[in-house]
């Protein structure tokens, strides 16, 4: 099991804080602290697998620009800034053109989230708050609401694959799940106390189907999180912590649709996890024995923090076909796969897996780069030369 570098990206002349693939994953968009964001495309003349950057988006933002999330139909690029703005870019006849500028943060904004459905944004700032826009007729965006739940910098905002909820986490070591009732978004659980992290919670990350959650923080793990039905309400609690694999912030974790979730650090390394038995397989196929330590359940831990969680309303009935559908299973125990020292030379700031080829994984670095990598498991070279 390897995952090998097969191009890296040069043109940010400072820091690339975020990376995000089109919906098709036929562009590639990339942001950082040069004010710019760059788009990147297949270059299809070349013989081999090549990205070239075929746009600039610039002179919009006056200072670092922090994230960038596609609309759905992938005609559209929001991007958040340290000037306190978002700005929202589209693509129409080979152009990209600034169609919209949102403010109302009263500091840096820090990510910027769009809806499945198209037809919200979230955004979250330093200044602890969490918006919402709606999308109106002529290009406009109105503020739907506005949330003060959490009690230092928001870090992240992230929506459930299915919009209904949306997941933010803070400096103040907390993962909140809101979720719309009444035209007003709610704080339904708060992911936090024993079972939580001990520090900032960086981001979050959800398997293809919705039914797990996966955090990354700065107290060096990351937590698996399962959504469990308890008195006929549906409840998010702890499946398990991997621990010990990054010896600095973990500052971006992915979960690709075929199960592998990456994550990026400040120790400059990335890493890839698979569930157990897939782990177990692929290293007997490979010929391993042993290797990294399974992840350890918090049973313990769950029962300590039910109490944590039972003030708060229960998430709506949107999850409750889930539930019925096996949602407080089908995850295993994930163990290390792979690990990649150096990836950068300094910190990896965020890991993406491509939409569509599974194998592909995109990663930005305080290197002014982006590096694109080949996952390969056990056997596959030896598959492919058979072939």
């Amino acid at each position: 099991m390897s995952l090998e570098e097969v191009q890296s990206l040069e043109g940010h002349t400072d820091r690339v804080w975020q990376v995000s693939w089109s919906p098709s994953g036929d562009m590639l968009a990339s942001c950082g602290g040069d004010r710019t964001v760059r788009i990147w495309a297949r270059d299809g003349a070349a013989l081999v697998e090549r990205w070239r950057c075929v746009a600039v988006l610039e002179d919009t933002h006056s200072r670092t620009i922090r994230s960038c999330s596609w609309s759905p139909d992938g005609r559209q690029l929001a991007t958040a800034s340290f000037d306190r703005t978002i700005a929202i870019w589209r693509h129409a006849g080979g152009v990209w053109e600034n169609v919209a500028m949102l403010e109302g943060h009263e500091s840096e904004v820090k990510e910027v989230a769009w809806a499945p459905n198209g037809s919200l944004i979230a955004t979250c700032s330093r200044d602890k708050t969490v918006w919402l826009w709606e999308a109106a007729p002529g290009n406009e965006y109105e503020v739907v609401d506005v949330k003060h739940g959490h009690s230092q910098d928001v870090k992240t905002v992230h929506w459930h694959p299915r919009g209904e909820v949306l997941v933010s986490a803070s400096y103040d070591d907390t993962i909140k799940l809101w979720v719309e009732e009444d035209d007003e978004w709610i704080c339904a659980q708060t992911l936090a106390g024993p079972t939580g992290h001990m520090s900032t919670v960086w981001e979050v990350a959800f398997d293809a189907a919705g039914q797990h959650m996966v955090s990354c923080s700065d107290d060096c793990t990351l937590k698996l999180w399962a959504c469990r039905k308890e008195a006929g309400e549906l409840r998010w609690r702890l499946l398990s912590t991997l621990g010990g694999y990054h010896d600095r912030t973990i500052f971006s974790v992915d979960w690709s649709k075929a199960g592998l979730i990456a994550s990026g650090a400040a120790d400059n390394a990335i890493r890839i996890f698979g569930e157990e038995g897939a782990a177990a397989a692929a290293a007997a196929a490979a010929g391993e024995a042993g290797g990294a330590p399974a992840a350890a359940a918090d049973e313990e831990a769950l029962a300590a923090a039910a109490d944590a969680t039972a003030a708060e309303p229960g998430l709506r009935d949107i999850f409750m076909q889930q539930a019925h559908s096996g949602c407080s299973g089908g995850v295993g125990s994930f163990r290390l796969l792979c690990k990649r020292e150096q990836a950068h030379p300094l910190d990896v700031n965020c890991v993406r897996w491509h939409p569509t080829d599974h194998t592909l994984l995109a990663s930005a670095g305080d290197d002014a780069c982006i590096k694109l990598w080949r996952w390969r498991p056990a056997g596959a070279d030896a598959a492919a030369a058979g072939a």
